[in-house]
């Protein structure tokens, strides 16, 4: 086997001399375990089970209080402004609400109302399939609407015109781990027009996202992968100011009217970003994801950024050099700036190395047909880490280890 010393020495250096080392102090970190899963749930704040109890005594003590005696009511806004420097975004932008699906559809819809006298939209070929299932839905429900699909981003920029009402697009690509330039779009978009809708669920909390410098539109993305709110946490909603108050949310719901309590009839939005929460907050979700969001306080989100990009380009020069005779491909750009969260490769039997991986106390995850994500953790991963999970991969690969018939079965 490839020997592993130099790398081992490079990766203590790495680690001596991060000025955010300490980072990972703040996280659980089960012992002997390696997780590059973080593309899929992030890591445990150490604060989260004792925060979990909390609520629960809180539950039994308060029951209704709670709502007037805690924080519930406002957590959507006050998570989103906690969050709101790891998309580049300013205070009273953000909310954290709902998931995913249910934030797109919102944006979407509201895209459509400013822009209502065109009718097309843009997304990608390969989007993750939510995002393309979300505007299906809408041009099915609507006739007069048509979705275009692109492959690259310079047929979207080709594709572009005075006809397009908004563009959805993922700003990372969930297979290849591809980066999209948000920025470069945006400014061509803009130009005709047309607006736009990022999600940044593979890059929010590990590579730069930059909300108003880019003059991001509308930004979308779940909390519970790079940015550790908790496994199916609360997601969260970008609109640029200036357009939130242009239409009525497509989703109007109680905790979106200008007065919640006054349990009116008729809809009144709230202004600006809080029009987008809709319903009930989710107490017990939101109270894991504080947990999370106050971490990135102590942090400068650019020294996050910086330190995931040392882990990621460092993972890829160990595979290269460990496993590149073993029939690893790296599938994801080599260009960082072109990278998102996590890097794919391709390796023979690709599926069951995943699962003899698990064996050897090495999380990742597995796409079909033949490609291997490891998602990089910016706050819980150290440079060791990264070498001692190259050498098991090397090993199994070495060693033909997923041969085994106990890995047969692939799990998602």
């Amino acid at each position: 086997m490839q020997d592993l010393s130099e790398l081992t020495q490079r990766a203590s250096e790495l680690d001596g001399n991060d000025p955010i080392a300490h980072i990972v102090e703040e996280y659980e970190r089960p012992e002997g375990w390696i997780f590059f899963d973080s593309n899929s749930v992030g890591p445990v704040p150490k604060t989260a089970r004792p925060a979990a109890n909390a609520l629960i005594d809180d539950w039994i003590a308060l029951r209704r209080r709670g709502w007037a005696e805690r924080d519930w009511v406002d957590m959507p806004a006050i998570l989103g402004d906690l969050l709101s420097p790891m998309i580049g975004a300013e205070k009273g932008t953000t909310v954290v609400c709902d998931n995913t699906t249910i934030n797109l559809y919102k944006a979407t819809g509201h895209a459509l109302a400013v822009n209502q006298e065109r009718t097309i939209i843009l997304t990608q070929k390969d989007n993750f399939p939510t995002d393309i299932h979300v505007v299906q839905g809408f041009e099915r429900a609507n006739p007069s609407l048509e979705v275009r699909y692109v492959e690259t981003e310079e047929e979207a920029l080709a594709a572009l015109s005075s006809d397009v009402a908004v563009c959805t697009f993922s700003h990372v690509g969930y297979k290849s781990g591809q980066r999209w330039n948000m920025e470069k779009f945006n400014r061509a978009a803009q130009a005709l027009g047309v607006l736009t809708i990022w999600d940044v669920s593979h890059s929010a909390g590990a590579v730069p996202v930059l909300a108003r410098e880019s003059n991001a539109d509308y930004i979308v993305g779940c909390g519970y992968k790079y940015l550790s709110t908790g496994p199916g946490g609360p997601a969260f909603i970008y609109v640029r100011p200036d357009l939130s108050e242009k239409a009525w949310p497509p989703v109007c719901g109680w905790m979106g009217h200008a007065d919640i309590y006054a349990f009116a009839g008729d809809y009144e939005p709230h202004g600006g970003i809080r029009r987008f929460i809709s319903g009930t907050p989710m107490v017990g979700a939101n109270q894991i994801a504080h947990c999370a969001a106050q971490i990135y306080q102590k942090f400068a989100p650019k020294d996050i950024w910086a330190r995931h990009e040392s882990l990621s380009n460092f993972f890829i020069e160990a595979l290269q050099q460990s496993c590149g005779d073993l029939g690893v491909e790296i599938a994801s750009p080599l260009n960082y700036n072109q990278r998102g969260g996590h890097v794919t490769f391709k390796a023979p039997g690709a599926g069951h190395v995943v699962e003899a991986l698990i064996d050897a106390k090495v999380v990742s995850s597995f796409r079909k047909p033949d490609a291997i994500r490891f998602g990089l953790s910016p706050v819980s991963l150290t440079h060791a880490q990264v070498v001692e999970a190259v050498g098991r991969l090397q090993k199994i690969l070495k060693e033909e280890i997923w041969r085994d018939p106990k890995y047969a079965n692939v799990s998602v």
